[in-house]
């Protein structure tokens, strides 16, 4: 897939822009003009009306596509996920109709929803993280490991979770028994850092987190320096999918627009190189964008991942769904059809040589005639 260049975020609302400068150079610029300066005017209000209506259309077009797209999406999807455990997880600031949208669409790929965790503010904040690195290790499920080269609550938090929610890929049991999973979580619970719909959460082969719309950029307060860094949450939650990956879960974070930003989440992550295992979607907003969500499911199910969506840090819109029949390269083709083509030339080479014998032949008798 071409990646993109350049970087930062694009917003489907560039029209509104637009008109924002027009309306600008109108009523603080001209009014500084000369005089003889109304032509000018009459020219940048048109322009103004010109960009508002075409800002207008662009997104009634765009509202009219994307709603075709969300008919369509339980068709493109069906089955897609069949026998397959999902667990969703999403963060305080998710839209409810974003993460409704996403969880209809994984039950009619046919995925069965084993959960829904919500990570609570406390769970991304600093003054909880050493209280949450505590619980963890603590309650960490038999056999798993906390890294001792990262520290930080998001990757320890990642690889406990990652342990006690994710199926083993070979066999395709639970990683952790029952019994530790229930610990870990309920510790999690009773301390407000998550919260979860009482027995209700099982192990899954795909974990699916869903964020806002957080442009991730620290408040002055977080953050010394004047150079835009990003925030102690946006952090957080970057690491935390990244380990969850790495414990074979199958991880998809989908957000909003402003999340692709490159101090959001999604922008963390596209441009971390030990988190490009996680598959990233933005402008969640958006119908496609939410089908893109449950195609990213079915690939990293299948090995891949991506980075998809409408930020210039995105690969593509969506992976590619089933149908499509690339053309294949003449050495990867059946043997039969290569040689096809190379027999009927060999017959035709053969019919020529022929025909140039006999010409000879007959040059010579005429020849020898004379």
């Amino acid at each position: 897939m071409a990646k993109k260049s350049g970087g930062g975020v694009f917003i489907g609302g560039l029209g509104f822009g637009i008109a924002a400068g027009v309306a600008l150079g109108t009523l603080v610029i001209a009014p500084n003009l000369p005089e003889g300066s109304h032509a000018q005017l009459a020219i940048a209000q048109k322009d103004l009306a010109a960009s508002k209506e075409l800002a207008e259309i662009n997104g009634a077009q765009a509202a009219s596509a994307d709603g075709l797209i969300g008919d369509l999406a339980a068709s493109v999807v069906k089955d897609t996920l069949k026998d397959k455990a999902v667990l969703i997880m999403h963060t305080e600031d998710a839209d409810a109709t974003d993460l409704s949208r996403v969880s209809e669409l994984l039950g009619k790929a046919g995925a069965e929803i084993t959960g829904d965790i919500a990570l609570k503010d406390k769970f991304l904040s600093k003054d909880g993280a050493d209280s949450l690195k505590s619980i963890v290790a603590n309650t960490l499920p038999a056999g798993a490991k906390l890294s001792t080269d990262s520290l930080d609550p998001g990757t320890h938090a990642g690889e406990a979770l990652g342990a006690a929610l994710t199926m083993d890929p070979e066999s395709g049991d639970p990683k952790a028994a029952a019994e530790d999973r229930k610990l870990l979580l309920s510790a999690l619970a009773d301390a407000d850092f998550i919260s979860f719909d009482e027995d209700t959460i099982s192990p899954a082969d795909s974990l699916v987190i869903i964020t806002g719309d957080s442009d991730g950029l620290a408040k002055k307060d977080d953050s010394e320096s004047d150079t835009p860094t990003s925030s102690f949450a946006a952090q957080t939650l970057a690491k935390f999918a990244a380990a969850l990956d790495r414990a074979d879960g199958a991880v998809v974070l989908a957000g909003r627009v402003h999340t692709a930003a490159d101090t959001g989440v999604i922008g963390l992550l596209r441009k971390d190189a030990e988190a490009q295992g996680v598959s990233t979607v933005d402008s969640l907003s958006r119908e496609w964008a939410r089908l893109a969500t449950v195609l990213a499911v079915k690939e990293q199910l299948k090995g891949g991942h991506g980075a998809y969506g409408a930020a210039s840090s995105a690969e593509a819109v969506a992976p590619a769904p089933d149908g499509a029949t690339p053309s294949v390269p003449a050495e990867e083709q059946p043997s039969a059809e290569q040689n096809a083509p190379e027999q009927n030339t060999a017959e035709e080479n053969t019919a020529e040589e022929n025909t140039a014998e006999q010409n000879t032949a007959d040059q010579s008798g005429s020849e020898q005639e004379s």
